[in-house]
């Protein structure tokens, strides 16, 4: 497992040494089935072949997860299908003091790219808001349930509900992409809403404040009637 997870995150230090040290090409190298890490940039997708642990997204930007079937380089994996710039999934507001906003683009991929016998669910995109010191792995849990091994981000929402970087066995190419939609967020969500905190309205706070006003003077006027 170790060693998987090993060729996942970095072995496209060793796909840039000659073919002939290894006697194979990066074309008949072994694909796999996993989610890849990839950040948003001048309006591109950039595949990130780091741990995505170690890497610091700054206020503002937009992170991707794709599951697909690939290799470890960017020549052997698709971006993610989304074009939606961060004011689109997170919107304007500024972020709180101590925290950044990043948006968080998942795609769960085609039908060719999941497990047999598996439909992908729906991709779609949120906004977080997390520590200013947040890693991309940890932006993601604070979005949606996600299950790792060993650094490896393995489920993302519970797709898929087993495996973890798999070899997929016979694969000569990547699979081709399809358009999609995705599902963005719908409106600006506050911090309140967001920590489930009951909205009071102003007008019921005055008006419980008029009723114990209320009250205690009743209570002082009858006193002093008993005196």
């Amino acid at each position: 497992m170790a060693a998987r997870r090993t060729l996942v995150w970095a072995m496209a230090v060793l796909l840039a040494i000659p073919a002939l040290v290894f006697g194979a090409t990066a074309a008949h190298a072994d694909l796999y089935r996993y989610w890849s890490f990839w950040e948003r940039e001048n309006g591109s997708w950039v595949f990130v072949e780091v741990d995505p642990a170690a890497v610091i997204p700054a206020n503002g930007a937009v992170n991707g997860w794709r599951y697909g079937v690939g290799g470890v380089d960017s020549t052997t994996n698709r971006p993610p299908r989304s074009k939606a710039a961060f004011a689109e999934i997170c919107g304007t507001a500024p972020s709180p003091p101590g925290e950044k906003r990043v948006a968080v683009v998942i795609d769960t991929g085609t039908a060719e790219d999941a497990p047999v016998g598996v439909t992908p669910p729906e991709p779609f995109a949120v906004c977080a808001t997390v520590d200013v010191d947040a890693n991309a792995v940890q932006i993601l849990q604070s979005v949606a349930n996600t299950r790792t091994d060993g650094g490896l981000v393995c489920g993302i929402e519970n797709y898929p509900n087993g495996g973890c970087g798999d070899v997929v066995a016979g694969a000569t190419a990547v699979p081709s992409d399809s358009p999609t939609e995705f599902a963005l967020p719908s409106e600006e969500v506050s911090r309140d809403q967001e920590s489930g905190a009951p909205q009071t309205p102003v007008a019921l706070i005055a008006l419980t404040a008029v009723a114990v006003a209320i009250a205690v003077v009743g209570v002082v006027v009858a006193r002093n009637r008993r005196r």
